[in-house]
Order: structure tokens, then C-alpha cells, then sequence
């Protein structure tokens, strides 16, 4: 089966194909086309060359040459939308009722118009977060040390936040700086500012460690000097594929933030 139609060129039987086919395919047209957007807000883009998406769920997505945020948008759910053939152009228009605003994308011009019969049931899997690997070593200590018995997490320093802190089976405090990827001199440079922290309010001789992927000869040359340790842990044969377990944002609740952000 061939998931993939190229629309025809001309205007009116390409109104006609996207209104068909509309929504249950995925839409992707690009060309030359201004913007209006009647609201709560008016905004006008003026003509260019832009890229539009419609999804199956008729979420709305307005690109342009450059950058990551879109140009304009309409969120799934906001009403349905129209493609109609007025002067001689291709008008994508979208009301949502709720807000009563309308979005309406003109093209006059037409480089290429495509629906996709698009299917993707798979959720986003990820590999885990510094903070993740953090707290996978908080319940798995012995990856550190068979001795290491972790007793906070984070905890606050004038020098940042050190990932772990705990002590050993006799009660000696050891500290340890988390790194996912290949330790630096910096970080080296870190513990040991942590450990100098440690020893001078703590009066007694503390145990630093530097977990990360891998460690350079500089590196280690650094721990060594300053009697710190390095561990090295392959995160990623530890949890090849952590699922993110953190709600999904949606494109609105993005949006609402980055509106937010601008006033």
C-alpha cells in the first residue's frame, strides 16, 4: 500500500483531495503564504516561504526557514479545519469555538503538497538524566562501593549541590560527584572543593569519589594527587532504555509557557 500521495497542482481539485482526505491523514504543504489570525490577539505574517503540518488529530503547525518555534499554530481540538479554493488560492482555516479565534493560512503559491497515511503507536523512550543515574546509585550503592551506605541526596554546599553523601560500615563520611559523561578536570577540580568543604566543617577525613563513563589520564592524575577516587560506570549498559515517566507536555501547554514567558 503506498502511504504516500502527492496532491494534484491545481488549486480547486486540491482543495477538493484535502477536504477529502481530511482528517484523517497526516498534511504537509509547502509554499508561499501569509498568515492572519483574528482573536483575543490580531497578529498579521506577512508572505513567505513556509512549511505547514496538519495532523491526524488536526493540530496545526505553521514552520518557517529558521528556528524551532513555529510561526503560528492550532492546538488538536480546536475545531475543524477548512481548506477552501477564494481567489485563486489555497485558504487552510481554523475556528476555534471555544476562544473564538480565527486562524487563517493563505497560499498563492504551491512547491509541494503531500498527505501521509501515518501510523505511530510507539511511546518516547529515553535514556536516563544525570539526576536519574543519581538516584539509581542512592539505591544501588554498591555499584560505588561495597561499603557505601548513602544517607541524602543533593545536598547543598556553598560550592553547588553534591550529588551523594553517606558513609561507610565504620561511619566515615564519603561523598560522591555524578557525571553521565567522561569526566573532566573541572570536575575533578569540584570534588575536591567539596571534600576541603567537608573536612573543615566536619573535622574529619572524608572520602571523595567521582563517578562518570570514563576518566582521562589528566583526570586521574588530578584525583590521585588530591587522594580522591574515581569509579567508572557504563550508565548505559545499566539502563539502556529508562523510560521517562514524567507527563507528557502537550504543544499547548508549551505554548502556554512560552506565553507566559513574554509578558
Amino acid at each position: 500500500m503506498n502511504k504516500t500521495q502527492t496532491l494534484p497542482g491545481k488549486f480547486d481539485k486540491l482543495v477538493k483531495k484535502l477536504n477529502d482526505e481530511s482528517p484523517n491523514k497526516m498534511i504537509v504543504i509547502f509554499g508561499s503564504c501569509i498568515a492572519i489570525f483574528d482573536g483575543r490577539i490580531k497578529s498579521y505574517l506577512p508572505e513567505g516561504d513556509r512549511l505547514l503540518f496538519i495532523k491526524k488529530d488536526e493540530t496545526l503547525i505553521l514552520h518557517g526557514p529558521k528556528g524551532l518555534k513555529p510561526m503560528n499554530w492550532q492546538i488538536s481540538g480546536a475545531g475543524k479545519i477548512n481548506y477552501l479554493f477564494e481567489n485563486k488560492k489555497l485558504t487552510v482555516k481554523s475556528y476555534r469555538t471555544k476562544t473564538q479565534e480565527t486562524l487563517e493560512i493563505i497560499f498563492d503559491k504551491i512547491y509541494q503538497a503531500t498527505i501521509y497515511d501515518a501510523h505511530d503507536s510507539a511511546s518516547l523512550s529515553i535514556y536516563g538524566s544525570e539526576k536519574d543515574l543519581s538516584d539509581y546509585l542512592y539505591d544501588h550503592p554498591e555499584i560505588i562501593d561495597k561499603d557505601f551506605q548513602p544517607t541524602t541526596r543533593e545536598y547543598d554546599t556553598p560550592f553547588g549541590f553534591l550529588d551523594l553523601r553517606g558513609v561507610d560500615r565504620e561511619g566515615n563520611i564519603i561523598i560522591v560527584e555524578v557525571k553521565k559523561r567522561a569526566a573532566t578536570p573541572s570536575d575533578a577540580h569540584q570534588l575536591k572543593r567539596y571534600v576541603e568543604y567537608f573536612e573543615q566543617v566536619e573535622k574529619i577525613t572524608v572520602r571523595g569519589i567521582l563517578v562518570a563513563k570514563s576518566f582521562s589520564e589528566k583526570v586521574m592524575n588530578i584525583l590521585q594527587v588530591n587522594d580522591l577516587e574515581a569509579v567508572a560506570v557504563p550508565w548505559q549498559e545499566i539502563f539502556p532504555s529508562l523510560a521517562n515517566e514524567k507527563p507528557t507536555v502537550t504543544l499547548e501547554d508549551f505554548m502556554s509557557d512560552e506565553k507566559q514567558k513574554e509578558k
